[in-house]
């Protein structure tokens, strides 16, 4: 993304990045131009050390987050600034704090711990500024993290003020982020990192949309790994789950969480026949408003580990349980927004779940059961775990064993050569 009105000694600047190396091999190959900005995602630990060996380089400049508690908390933003810009000056300082939007009573004597969290980011891009004005032998600034823990309705606002700065000093910018907001708004290349190596690059589009790390896998809500298509059908390891190709060679594939079917039962109506194998919980983990399992196979010949959802505690999930008995509409039947037709039947309106769980304990469907489900039915993605949250929590335990189906359908498959 090259910047508009980049200085001169900028535009024709190179940040060769070959030497930054991660299990003996290049993070990249190709360089980055003046005005260009890098965007490196994955685990925490793998891209700090990354962006601490880019700093190193030629034409890179670090600027950590100000300290919010401490003793660096303590010290004035001039003395911050000066450390960090080399800009000296007062007056150019308190224009550059005044330019990224501090309030008029935030100056160069203020100290670091008097300031916000939001506060401390704009002091951060008022470093930026000032870096671009005077600091004619950077090329590229280094930020780790920069809009880390702010709320998201002042994240926007931020990050335009950083693009614009970027923009208007000819700065390029590597930076790290684990928002798919960011990738995509500030449409610079992006590197993938996890376990120590580079799981891949490009833009925006090719690392959310083809997972391969654990931070896109978990972005994306998918269990991801590798294959082989042959013959027009793809085998992943030595598992029976197999589904039709048109690929052929190596393969990359993700499973969504929620295309896995999970039940106490190995007969269970709900699942499709098409490969039902047992799986033992093994990790039990909140992800946003989802309650998931991770799940080894008992049989490596039979099944795949696998994350799944067994709960959905979003607000949007809980529409279709605020009934008229609490003030809410009669909703005629139909999916929970966000669900398909031709998903699988665990993921049915609050409705219809708590229908088919009457059913499968011998009650018929439309009883005051199902019209008035025990609390927190409506989250249940899982009917074939139980009738009720209390059941279904109890069988979910470190160790417990269940049966699983995937839902081979909705497996997203890619090359490895793409």
């Amino acid at each position: 993304m090259a910047g508009i009105g980049e200085l001169p000694q900028r535009a024709g600047s190179v940040l060769d990045l070959s030497s930054v190396r991660l299990s003996g091999d290049p993070l990249t190959s190709t360089p980055l131009n003046g005005g260009d900005d890098l965007l490196l995602m994955g685990r925490a630990e793998d891209v700090s050390a990354v962006l601490r060996a880019v700093a190193e380089l030629p034409g890179a400049r670090a600027l950590p987050a100000p300290a919010g508690e401490g003793r660096e908390a303590r010290e004035r933003l001039s003395r911050w600034l000066r450390t960090h810009t080399g800009v000296a000056d007062a007056a150019r300082q308190q224009e550059a704090l005044t330019r990224v939007g501090l309030a008029s009573d935030v100056g160069p004597r203020t100290r670091i711990e008097d300031l916000g969290l939001v506060s401390r980011v704009r002091l951060r891009l008022a470093a930026v500024v000032l870096v671009g004005e005077a600091a004619a032998d950077v090329t590229h600034i280094v930020l780790d993290s920069p809009f880390a823990e702010v709320p998201g309705h002042q994240r926007a606002g931020l990050r335009s003020i950083l693009v614009r700065e970027l923009r208007t000093s000819g700065l390029g910018a590597v930076l790290s982020t684990d928002s798919p907001v960011d990738a995509l708004v500030l449409g610079a290349r992006t590197i993938e990192l996890d376990a120590e190596q580079v799981a891949q690059e490009g833009d925006a589009t090719t690392i959310l949309g083809r997972p391969r790390g654990g931070l896109t896998a978990s972005l994306a809500g998918a269990n991801v790994m590798s294959g082989l298509a042959r013959r027009g059908w793809l085998s992943i390891g030595h598992s029976q789950v197999r589904r039709r190709t048109d690929l052929d060679g190596k393969v990359y594939l993700a499973i969504p969480t929620d295309a896995v079917t999970l039940s106490v039962d190995e007969f269970d109506p709900a699942f499709r026949g098409e490969s039902v194998f047992e799986v033992i919980v093994i990790g039990i983990r909140d992800e946003g408003s989802l309650l998931q399992v991770r799940l080894s196979p008992a049989d490596n010949e039979a099944g795949l580990p696998l994350v799944a959802d067994v709960l959905d505690a979003s607000s949007r999930r809980a529409w279709g349980a605020i009934t008229p008995a609490q003030g809410g509409e009669t909703i005629p039947g139909g999916p929970v927004a966000g669900t398909t037709a031709g998903e699988a039947p665990a993921h049915r309106t609050p409705a219809e779940a708590a229908d088919g769980l009457a059913a499968a304990h011998g009650e018929p469907a439309g009883t005051s059961a199902a019209d008035s489900p025990a609390p927190g039915t409506w989250a249940l993605l899982q009917p074939g775990l139980g009738p009720d949250l209390e059941t279904q929590l109890r069988r979910i335990t470190m160790g417990s064993r269940l049966w699983a189906e995937v839902d081979t359908q909705r497996i997203h498959v890619w090359s490895v050569e793409e």
